[in-house]
């Protein structure tokens, strides 16, 4: 990723932990709102797991700010390149998503498929 990605992505998750600790929030209570385990949390708060689109939403929800509050820096052109990556990212998982679901019907076909032949053998 280019650098001024991962320096807004540090400012994205800066403001978050300033936002959390401001409201008095521990870790334990986002990850609770976020349905996540507390691990799960605590590596995307340290940027171990990166964040999309969906689940920057969902942290602003939590923690009273509109999304784009969290994208708010003093760079808005690294936002922008920002929410660019993340719609492309979402984009790029959604075809994963399809192109594993597609393989799986496949394989589904093939387990039907011997499972007929297995059946005509027992037949037999």
């Amino acid at each position: 990723m280019p650098n001024r990605f991962n320096m807004a992505q540090r400012d994205i998750l800066a403001k978050i932990k300033q936002l959390r600790k401001g409201r008095g929030l521990s870790q334990a209570n986002m990850a609770e709102a976020l349905h996540v385990a507390l691990k799960t949390y605590q590596n995307i708060e340290v940027g171990i797991t990166r964040i999309d689109i969906d689940r920057l939403g969902q942290i602003a929800d939590v923690l009273g700010v509109a999304p784009y509050d969290l994208l708010d820096g003093s760079n808005k052109g690294n936002n922008e390149d920002l929410i660019r990556v993340m719609n492309e990212e979402k984009v790029l998982y959604d075809k994963i998503i399809t192109d594993k679901e597609a393989y799986i019907a496949q394989l589904e076909d093939s387990i039907r498929f011997y499972r007929e032949i297995l059946r005509e053998d027992r037949a037999v």
